[in-house]
């Protein structure tokens, strides 16, 4: 063994003349652990989050969306979507329809009389196509088989003739609909191209009815906002007689090159086409969950820094505590620099114990959160406890860090003192 290494170990295990010098190497080496132990667990929550809410977009949000550059629809092309089919990686794509509208629901019958509720949400038509594109009839995030995002009733479109409705779950309960009653919604819109008349202003107004049979759950933003009908059903009432479109989305492969399949697609639509990958569509969540990560990783640092620092005063207080040895070692024939090792070795055994050990630590509570769920999110429906997804990337950043941060605070003391102390 080196013999710099050999003394340090000896001092760093040894029973100190102060007893305060005992204390702080313990506080030290349980500080850098604590710290590194915070920020695998708190990194490794923000992992999960990040993934669970990338995966509830992705049920909502296509892999690939084409919209019109210019105006708010476009009437599909027969030959354009025949070839996108035949791009490979490409499964199924569908036609939506989306527009702002004006819902009202009222129950009257012989059980329940209550005033009329409204509320503005975004009426999304969709096709006989749009299951096989989205993840919205599929098994819940959590991979439970007794429940899909479709929390209540079916996700019918048709009944027989009738058109029917899917709702988000904030949108049922700000109109207080209730499934089991056949009460239908009335949606309402301002007719295109229709000027308002001061006499009769609903004269402008579109209103046709629609029946609600399921209720789905997601994330707020789309249950607060969204409700499912028909494509012909919403571009009947918005007057598109051309069997005009809001956009196209496309099903993609998960084995296939996303950005491969959408450079092709695009050549394919042309310039008249915006051409958006799931990223793109959601840019700002994106950007946002990545900048929340490198907060909390910046936040967590600089606790790992302020508890490195007892690091310095153990150094410090050990070279003073250590004064006769350092003579007797300079008799025995040590060098300065084999002086200065010792203690800097020291202090790298503290930050090296103390990252490993959090490290440890940090994993096998990761693990068991992950596997075993401990600790339960309550009133949630997606998922019922915290989510926890370890990345290595980040289990090297760390450990990287706290090794930077311990060695650079073994190395502060020893150079001030070396110089004070004329060795």
């Amino acid at each position: 063994m080196i013999f710099p290494v050999f003394i340090a170990r000896r001092y760093l295990f040894a029973k100190k003349t102060h007893n305060v010098i005992n204390v702080i190497s313990y506080i030290s080496v349980v500080g850098v652990a604590i710290g590194t132990l915070a920020l695998v667990v708190i990194l490794s929550i923000a992992n999960g989050y990040d993934s669970l809410t990338k995966k509830l977009y992705s049920v909502f949000s296509p892999d690939i969306r084409i919209s019109a550059t210019a105006g708010k629809t476009f009437v599909p092309d027969s030959s354009m979507l025949a070839k996108i089919k035949n791009v490979k990686g490409v499964l199924d794509y569908s036609h939506v329809m989306e527009e702002n509208v004006l819902i009202s629901y009222r129950l009257n019958n012989d059980y329940v009389n209550r005033p009329a509720t409204q509320t503005i949400a975004v009426m999304k038509g969709i096709d006989e196509n749009y299951e096989n594109v989205s993840g919205i009839t599929r098994k819940r995030i959590d991979g439970s088989s007794e429940h899909s995002f479709v929390i209540m009733g079916e996700f019918n479109l048709w009944y027989s003739d009738v058109p029917q409705a899917i709702m988000g779950i904030g949108v049922a309960q700000t109109l207080g609909v209730n499934l089991n009653f056949m009460t239908p919604l009335e949606v309402w819109i301002p007719k295109r191209g229709t000027k308002v008349s001061i006499s009769n202003p609903l004269d402008a107004m579109a209103v046709d009815r629609v029946y609600p049979s399921g209720i789905f759950s997601i994330e707020q933003t789309f249950d607060n906002n969204y409700f499912f009908v028909p494509i012909d059903f919403a571009q009947s009432i918005l007057n598109y007689t051309n069997k005009e479109v809001s956009a196209i989305e496309i099903k993609i492969d998960s084995t296939a090159n996303v950005s491969a399949v959408q450079k092709e697609i695009k050549a394919i639509a042309g310039d008249g086409f915006d051409v958006k990958n799931r990223y793109q569509q959601n840019e700002t969540l994106y950007k946002m969950l990545s900048s929340e990560k490198y907060a909390i990783y910046a936040i967590l640092v600089f606790i790992i820094t302020l508890f490195s620092f007892n690091i310095i005063g153990l150094i410090s207080m050990l070279i003073v505590d250590k004064k006769k040895d350092i003579d007797t070692l300079k008799i025995l024939g040590s060098d300065n620099r084999t002086v200065k090792q010792i203690f800097y070795y020291q202090g790298c055994m503290i930050a090296i114990g103390g990252a490993i050990a959090g490290l440890v630590l940090g994993i096998i509570l990761c693990l068991i959160q992950q596997y075993f769920k401990v600790i339960k999110l309550p009133n949630m429906f997606i998922i019922d406890a915290y989510p926890v997804e370890i990345h290595i990337g980040d289990i090297f950043l760390i450990l990287a860090f706290v090794f930077v941060a311990g060695f650079a605070m073994a190395r502060l003391p020893i150079w001030y003192l070396s110089k004070k102390m004329k060795w």
